[in-house]
């Protein structure tokens, strides 16, 4: 468990963890944090990464997809348009995994997933690839913001199949749209929306939200501490399972006077 992070007035969690099928493999899930140092006027970056392509190709082409939108966005100006940049980090990532990709054999059919977020006082922006997800959570409701592009995302859309249906289909995990050494383009999924005070957002992938409902998604996040939220979710997918590596960021206004956690929060224990 690491301790409380605060940057730019928001409290941060975060948390990845192989899941108890994985335990014994690398981990193809990545996840970075960028915050500003003090006096730093740059807004917070979130990265979710999960990789695929064998054990090794995905673990490569999750941390090349993490260190690409990092290094493109440390080489922007403070006050860049968000969106603007979290496109050119795209580009940077799939350029990136394409070359290796192409220099060695063993990699060329790797690829990865991305959601990322910037954190300004009034607004987030958000861009994904696949299935890798970004929640608002607001007052009791759970927002997806990002867009799944899998398979079963684009039959729920089309009306094709429920929800209910998606969630247990057997092409559940055909992505539709990744980042990936094979692919020439990569089109993804954009979103804006301004802040109100008690906001949080949650970022994470498959391993999490796939295992564990979005109604305790919502209750950690919403009962604990940032970091206690992402430690008490790693928890319940492995209590869940854990088929998958589990990664989960939380990010919430900074409020010193906010009330203790929930007691009936231990009900959700493992």
């Amino acid at each position: 468990m690491e301790t409380l992070r605060i940057a730019a007035g928001f409290e941060f969690g975060s948390a990845c963890d192989p899941g108890r099928k994985r335990r014994a493999r690398a981990n193809q899930d990545t996840i970075d944090l960028v915050l500003p140092a003090p006096g730093e006027d740059r807004p917070p970056l979130l990265v979710v990464a999960d990789g695929m392509g064998g054990y090794r190709g995905g673990a490569v082409a999750g941390q090349l997809v993490a260190q690409a939108v990092r290094e493109t966005y440390l080489g922007s100006r403070p006050d860049a348009d968000p969106a603007a940049v979290l496109r050119g980090g795209l580009q940077a990532a799939h350029s990136l995994v394409r070359q290796r990709g192409d220099q060695e054999v063993e990699l060329e059919s790797m690829g990865s997933t991305l959601v990322a977020a910037v954190l300004t006082q009034a607004r987030i922006y958000v861009l994904n690839v696949g299935d890798s997800r970004a929640y608002l959570l607001r007052g009791r409701e759970v927002h997806q913001v990002s867009q799944d592009h899998s398979w079963v995302a684009e039959q729920v859309r089309a009306g094709l199949l429920t929800p209910q249906q998606a969630q247990h289909h057997p092409k559940r995990n055909r992505l539709s749209m990744s980042i990936s050494a094979r692919r020439p383009d990569v089109q993804p999924h954009e979103a804006a929306m301004d802040l109100e005070p008690d906001d949080i957002l949650v970022l994470c992938s498959d391993g999490l939200w796939g295992v564990v409902p979005e109604a305790l998604i919502w209750a950690s996040a919403s009962e604990l501490e940032p970091q206690a939220a992402a430690d008490k979710l790693v928890a319940l997918a492995n209590a869940n399972g854990g088929p998958d590596n589990i990664s989960v960021i939380i990010a919430r206004r900074h409020q010193p006077e906010r009330r203790p956690p929930a007691a009936d929060m231990d009900e959700t224990n493992p």
